[in-house]
């Protein structure tokens, strides 16, 4: 396998990875929670619905590299 498609999809998979853990993790273990001032500032509710935001955002965008490595090939 080519060295840059490898790269591709190991992004692709690292971030759907990243994104289905953001999911699943709970709250106190899960690395994409805001902390110290910025998490002071928000109320609880909106502290815990961040994670699901950037845990979506990081998974459509692994299967969008993903699925763009498959259609397309090589990123250029």
């Amino acid at each position: 396998m080519d060295e840059q498609l490898a790269g591709q999809l190991g992004m692709g998979l690292l971030c759907l990875g990243c994104g289905v853990a953001a999911w699943l993790l709970p709250y106190q273990w899960n690395p994409f929670r805001l902390k110290r001032i910025v998490g002071q500032m928000l109320s609880s509710e909106a502290n815990k619905i961040v994670p699901k935001i950037v845990g979506s955002i990081l998974g459509v965008l692994g299967v969008a590299i993903l699925i763009g490595t498959v259609v397309v090939g090589k990123f250029k």
